[in-house]
């Protein structure tokens, strides 16, 4: 359940949302001059909430799965090894930028309609 509150109203009854939010499971939308500017809601919420975009350590940094975690390693030694060979990619910007096809070119657009 979703109650909409004034940012007045929450500040004298601070305590008690903080209950109906934990234990009634009700949603508060904070407002103020009409504007929602916050929402206060549960604990077990939140998790869930945060569960459903993927585990957070405790640092709120989110952590990838096992299989992606895998994948973010093996592209990183992968990086590694084309700095290593080739250099600094930000050393070759100019280089790189020079092989672009000009504006107003269809390469991008040609390449899009192979696929």
């Amino acid at each position: 359940m979703e109650r909409i509150v004034g940012i007045s109203e929450a500040k004298s009854r601070l305590a008690e949302l903080i209950g109906e939010a934990k234990h009634g499971g009700i949603t508060f939308i904070l407002r103020k001059r009409n504007q929602p500017m916050a929402v206060l809601i549960g604990v077990d919420e939140f998790e869930r909430m945060r569960a459903s975009l993927g585990r957070a350590d405790k640092s709120g940094r989110t952590q990838l799965s096992p299989e992606l975690l895998c994948r973010q390693q093996t592209l990183m030694a992968r990086a590694r090894s084309l700095r290593e060979r080739m250099g600094a990619p930000e050393d070759r910007l100019a280089e790189i930028f020079a092989d672009l096809p000009p504006e107003g070119d269809n390469f991008w657009s040609e390449i899009q309609e192979l696929h």
